[in-house]
């Protein structure tokens, strides 16, 4: 096997589909497949099945098993790397797509201009691989809208956002709305977190939005259909005026859930002087959201 079989596979383990990690590494889509089945050959097993009905790629159990050791061999190789050269001061941070499209690029322009002697490495990983990327040593900080019980990992409540409801400049909805007005057909639904999709279960029952996305360009895309309406974070509302979607925020008739946004650490690392940069940049970021309230 080789690094480039290895690169491929962990890249699938963090971004879940094939397409996404091929588009992380500049390479198409069928190159990796490739590699991949190259892999799993020489291993003699599998390493990801398909949900049914979804393009998500799931470790097997052999998969996982591997995923373990090549977290290992990838923190090997970076310390290699570092043996005959000393590296600048850097900053690996691990983001969610939502916040990297609409609030954080905010927040590297400001870190980079205050900060220009640290570098900055931006991830894009689950909360599952950003953890094992942190024990590891190759992540310094992600954010997660999820909760992790490790006690090698630091847990710390960011900032907290209320949602709103919003629709296209010209969908046929009153200034205020109810849970029946809204059609589930129409709804471009993205599950913020797994405390969001409980509230939109028992707020709107089972049925199955038409439309689901996670990615944030496609929300942008969608708005612009006649009757859809979509429930985001109030700084996902604010960076679509930015890029002149036109958009209503509706009234509710019915309370709406907040978006908790936290940060991960290594619970053994010693204070990094980056880290603490980073988060001052953060702060002042959001200043500028009044509805958002900061708790770091």
């Amino acid at each position: 096997m080789t690094h480039t079989e290895i690169e491929c596979f962990l890249a699938i383990c963090r971004h879940k589909t094939a397409s996404r990690a091929a588009e992380s590494l500049f390479i198409t889509q069928p190159s990796l497949s490739i590699r991949l089945k190259t892999l799993e050959n020489e291993l003699g097993g599998s390493l990801f099945v398909r949900k049914k009905g979804s393009r998500e790629m799931v470790l097997t159990a052999a998969g996982k098993e591997f995923y373990e050791l090549a977290t290992q061999y990838e923190a090997l190789v970076q310390q290699m790397l570092q043996v005959c050269h000393k590296q600048p001061e850097s900053l690996r941070v691990s983001s969610l797509n939502s916040l990297d499209t609409f609030l954080l690029p905010d927040v590297y322009e400001r870190f980079l201009q205050n900060y220009p002697e640290i570098g900055l490495e931006i991830q894009d990983m689950e909360i599952e691989a950003a953890s094992q990327s942190i024990r590891n040593g190759t992540t310094d900080l992600a954010f997660t809208t999820g909760t992790l019980d490790d006690k090698q990992i630091t847990q710390t409540l960011a900032f907290v956002e209320p949602m709103v409801l919003i629709c296209g400049i010209n969908a046929p909805y009153n200034e205020q709305v109810s849970p029946e007005q809204l059609s589930l057909r129409h709804e471009v639904y993205v599950e913020w977190s797994n405390r969001f999709a409980r509230w939109h279960q028992q707020t709107f029952g089972d049925l199955h939005p038409q439309i689901s996305i996670s990615i944030m360009a496609h929300l942008q895309q969608f708005m612009d259909r006649e009757h859809c309406w979509a429930i985001v974070p109030v700084s996902v509302a604010a960076g679509l005026v930015a890029r002149h979607c036109e958009i209503r925020q509706l009234k509710t008739t019915f309370p709406l859930p907040q978006r908790e946004v936290s940060i991960l650490t290594d619970s053994s690392a010693k204070s990094n002087a980056a880290i603490e940069a980073f988060y001052c940049c953060l702060r002042e970021t959001v200043a500028v959201y009044p509805e958002i309230q900061i708790t770091l």
